[in-house]
This record gives structure tokens, sequence and C-alpha cells, in this order.
């Protein structure tokens, strides 16, 4: 009850100030108005040029904005004073205030109140947030980085998308340095293959060939379901009020590594083509022999909510073929 009653006397003064502003405009134009009346009469009556009524509507026109600047000055900040104490009351309050967190946004539902800041007022050591990443895919051949300079994958063409939840754990009680970070997602990998060249699956390994026609699109997707680990070090500054401190992750540098480890849940290859004039679009499902079990290693480094990203695939794509072939990801990371 006191809550919604201080929140009605907030909105009336609010709406008290907001109309004092807009009294003072109203009457200033009204003044420019008759202003601007009287010039033009002047003008009709040739008793003054039509450049020099220009620039006595000029005048009058700058004359008039600066004269609202300056009686709305007070009452403006006095607005602004306002909005300032109820948005300190509301970082600062009690902390038995009730509150979860949703895609970076603190939302209290106990006084019907919500914000989005970027730290916490009341230094719980888990926080959660939405993840996207996006960013380019290859395949690493036999362990050796420098296979992507030859790939047969299309470097711009050939991408992941990530969405997922996550959570970070604050080690230690006194201290924001050190987290534990750990999640849930769910990854779009798609391979566009070069030079006509799609994937055939067969019972002994699953291989490139070359496609007798040429190829508008091959893409080559899969999906999957990924729980990310990692240790992380940020470095934001933490904040001391009324003798408290208080962490504020995600406001400086961080950095972290660790592994994850998921399930292929989906896999698909597509290809358009034209044959005879007419447009073919194939699309075959299936699991093209493709590893349903993945794990490997991952890390981030970066400022804030954004980060440059990667994630290294321990296991091979396909599960027989004599050659390795891994999944590569770099990209961009941003918590929201």
């Amino acid at each position: 009850m006191q809550s919604n009653a201080q929140n009605r006397n907030f909105e009336e003064r609010v709406k008290i100030l907001k109309q004092r502003i807009e009294n003072i405009s109203f009457e200033e134009r009204s003044h420019l108005k008759e202003l601007i009346k009287d010039i033009n009469y002047r003008l009709e009556l040739e008793a003054i040029s039509k450049d020099s009524a220009q620039v006595l509507k000029q005048k009058a026109a700058e004359e008039s904005a600066q004269n609202i600047k300056i009686r709305i000055a007070e009452i403006e900040q006095q607005l602004r004073d306002l909005i300032q104490n109820k948005v300190d009351e509301a970082i600062f309050k009690e902390e038995t205030s009730h509150r979860f967190r949703f895609a970076g946004l603190d939302i209290d539902y106990s006084e019907n109140y919500h914000h989005k800041h970027r730290y916490y007022n009341d230094n719980r050591r888990t926080q959660s947030q939405t993840i996207l990443a996006v960013g380019t895919s290859n395949l690493i051949t036999d362990g050796n980085l420098n296979s992507l300079e030859n790939s047969d994958f299309d470097f711009w063409k050939s991408h992941f998308f990530e969405i997922g939840s996550n959570s970070k754990t604050r080690m230690f009680k006194n201290s924001g340095l050190f987290y534990i970070n750990y999640g849930l997602s769910l990854t779009y990998n798609v391979l566009s293959p070069k030079r006509n060249q799609f994937f055939v699956a067969n019972n002994t390994a699953t291989l490139l060939q070359t496609n007798l026609e040429n190829l508008d699109k091959s893409k080559f997707k899969t999906v999957q379901l990924v729980v990310p680990l990692f240790f992380e070090t940020d470095f934001s500054r933490s904040k001391l009020n009324e003798d408290r401190i208080y962490y504020r992750p995600n406001t400086g540098f961080k950095m972290g590594f660790g592994g994850f480890f998921g399930l292929n849940i989906k896999t698909k290859q597509i290809l358009k083509y034209q044959m005879d004039d007419i447009k073919v679009k194939d699309i075959k499902k299936g699991d093209f022999n493709v590893n349903n079990f993945l794990y490997g290693l991952n890390g981030f480094v970066g400022y804030r909510d954004t980060s440059l990203f990667f994630r290294y695939h321990l296991n091979n794509l396909f599960k027989d073929n004599l050659i390795e072939q891994k999944n590569i990801e770099f990209g961009l990371r941003f918590e929201l």
C-alpha cells in the first residue's frame, strides 16, 4: 500500500512539472506568433523591407527559444532530481525485495519496478543472462590448423549461430574476480562446400563428391544441444556504497576458458541447382554418420557484454572417416 502511494505521488509530481513546461512553451509560442503577425503587418504597409522582416523574424524566434530554455531550466532540474531520487531509491532499497533476471533485465515483482543495470544491488553470487553467439565455422583436417588455408568450405558461407541461457557464479564470497560460467545452448552449424561439392554417406565413410550439375547452393547443417563450462576471470571494478562493496560483473574486461559437451540432434543437407532449365531443391535428412556425442574446448575474451569467442571440437565430425575432420568456430559472443 505504501509503495503504491509513493508511486502515485511520484507520477503526480512528474505530471505537474511536465504540465508547467508545456504551459511555458505554449506561452512563448503564442507570443512569437503575435510578433510574427506584427512583422508581417509592417511588411504589408511597406514600413520595412522583405530582408528586414526576415531578420526580425529570425531574431524573434531565437529570443523565444532562449526564453523557453531559461524559464524551463529550473523545472527540468527539478524533474531530473525527482527521477534520480526514484532510481536511487530503487537501486539501494532493502535486500528483502524479490527479483528475478531475464535476458539482462532485473525485474522486481514485489513493487512492480524493473530496470536494467550493470551490477547487482544485493551481491548475489549467481547471475543469469541470455547468450547469443555468431561467427564462422570450418573443419580442421588431421589436426593441422594450416588446413584452413586450403579448406573445402567457403569461409563466408560457413557459419554458426548459438542461443542459450547462461549463469555465472562467483567462486569466492568476498571476491568478484573468479567465476564458474555454465549454461545450455542450441547451436546451428552450417558448412558450405566449394567447387560444386556435397557430402555423400556410405557404410564406411562420409566424403565430399563433385556434383555433375553446377550447384547454386550446397549446405550441410547440424543442430546441436551444448552444455558449455568456463572458468572465468572478470576484471570489472567493484563499487563501495554506504560502507558496503557491490560487485559489478560484466562492466570491464573478462576472459574465460573451459570445455563443453553436447548432443547432435539433427542433420540435413540442402542442394540447389538447375537441370534442363528447371530449378531443383534437394533436401536430405539423416545421420550422415555424424557423431551424435560432441565435446571439446571453448573460450572467450571480451569487454562488458561482448566477447571474441572460439570453440574447437575434439570429436571427429564423422564416425568412420579415415581422416580426422573436426569443427572449429570463431565469432562474437553477446551476454544480454
